[in-house]
């Protein structure tokens, strides 16, 4: 990377346009894709696993969501405070290296223990990406235009969900005619074992990409540094960060906006965790049938929903807006109490399919739009440690309590494996209760903080 020399005090030269701040966007959607693609991969292996480890539904739910969940947000919050003050680049690729060995350890494991400690180091690993990607992604974007550049890289929480659901669904499928599948100079495993293999290895390719990424120039510093010689001032990565009492100053703001997004959370995850649980127990469907079936409406409503919801969110922003982002994730928080009853009490898998498409496509509005409502009111030097305090939300509630909700109703309410369904709409629908509750009570607050972020900006300037 070049730099500019102004008065003693370096500052790495920004590439010229758009071009290379969108392939920047597309490296680290393709980080973000692997990294659910390793994640929700179990999703599709709750039978063969319960089978052979002898598990119950709230013993997977554990391995599927604590097990990740607990290690990803305790090290997150440590990883965003270095986001803030570290090559942000460098820290993404250590994070895919353990994520990615982790994954593929999957394939060796032999009881609930092994497991467990794998998917801990998964979760441990990817907990490096997210708090660094939004905050290169700010600094890479004005705030015009980036909701969409974040939309795009946020979708990668649906293109990975799909591929694991398409891919592993026909991996699986095919693994299955037989007893065992031998991988050249790994060794034979048992199907659901060489499926945490097949989706370990593209991991390969990806940090090799991120090598080409360069670290930017940190934009919105709120503290400057004056070289004395001339006076002229130069923002750097250097300066003091702002204390955390800045967020517990505007918590009425912060509060549920955080909270907001680990409700969406809860019925991303419920879903990805048990939706092939419910249409292979209730409707008789294999993982290669529901697998493809789910991996395709992901693409298309959910991709749809968060590209869609992007545009929306700069379009109002560029009108002046200032809560038009806030607004629309609650509108369409609103439709998933519906979406999620519906699919509660569906009577056929058509019924069931099309509420979920519903649900997918209206999920991705508010989840693809969290992000940058949090980097709108936060100052750069805080970006990496807020972006950590909501994936740590996003995570303990939504992927932590989401999948053991749905098996708690289904082993001691129901008390029948097969009502997972029900289980599973109603989990949706109260979640989206609260998230509409939290997104309400946000709308005041934002709006008063937004517009006093951007009057300092441009006093600022």
């Amino acid at each position: 990377m070049s730099y500019v020399q102004t008065n003693s005090v370096s500052v790495p030269k920004e590439p010229k346009g758009l071009g290379y701040a969108y392939y920047v966007t597309c490296v680290l959607l393709f980080a973000y894709t692997l990294s659910f693609v390793d994640r929700q991969i179990l999703g599709l292996l709750v039978q063969p696993i319960k089978k052979d480890l002898s598990l119950a539904d709230w013993e997977f739910s554990i391995l599927h969501g604590f097990a990740f969940a607990i290690f990803y947000t305790l090290i997150g919050i440590f990883l965003g405070r270095v986001a803030d003050r570290w090559n942000r680049r460098n820290l993404i690729i250590i994070g895919m290296l353990i994520w990615v060995l982790a994954t593929g350890a999957g394939g060796y494991v032999t009881g609930f223990v092994s497991l467990f400690i794998a998917r801990m180091l998964v979760g441990v690993g990817e907990a490096a990406l997210s708090p660094a990607a939004y905050s290169i992604l700010a600094d890479y974007f004005p705030p015009e235009r980036r909701a969409r550049a974040m939309s795009i890289y946020t979708s990668g929480v649906y293109i990975g969900s799909a591929t694991a659901f398409i891919v592993g669904g026909l991996v699986i499928q095919a693994a299955s005619q037989g007893s065992e599948v031998v991988i050249p100079l790994l060794g034979s495993f048992k199907p659901w074992q060489a499926a945490f293999i097949y989706v370990a290895l593209p991991g390969i390719p990806a940090l090799l990409l991120m090598y080409t990424v360069r670290e930017p120039l940190r934009r919105g510093v709120t503290a400057l540094i004056k070289p004395k010689a001339s006076g002229n001032t130069v923002a750097t990565p250097s300066v003091p960060a702002p204390g955390f009492s800045y967020v517990f100053k505007n918590i009425r703001a912060y509060l549920p906006l955080l909270l907001a997004p680990g409700m969406t959370g809860m019925v991303t995850f419920s879903i990805t965790a048990w939706l092939p649980a419910t249409f292979i127990r209730q409707w008789g469907w294999t993982p290669g049938e529901i697998g493809p079936a789910y991996g395709l409406i992901i693409l298309t409503f959910g991709i749809g929903g968060m590209l869609i919801g992007g545009l929306l969110a700069d379009w109002l922003t560029g009108r002046g807006k200032l809560v038009g982002s806030v607004a629309l994730s609650l509108c369409a928080t609103l439709v998933l109490i519906g979406t999620g009853l519906a699919l509660a009490f569906a009577s056929s898998p058509t019924v069931a399919l099309v509420a979920v498409a519903i649900t997918t496509f209206f999920l991705g509005m508010p989840v693809a739009l969290a992000p940058p409502i949090l980097q709108s009111i936060t100052p750069n030097q805080l970006r990496g440690q807020v972006t950590s305090i909501y994936l740590l939300l996003v995570n303990l509630i939504g992927l932590g309590c989401g999948p053991f909700l749905v098996a708690f109703f289904t082993d001691f309410v129901f008390h029948d494996e097969k009502k997972v369904g029900m289980s599973l709409g109603l989990v949706c629908a109260m979640a989206a209760t609260f998230g509409v509750i939290c997104l309400a009570s946000a709308i005041g607050p934002y709006r008063k903080l937004v517009a006093e972020v951007q009057r300092a900006a441009k006093e600022s300037a």
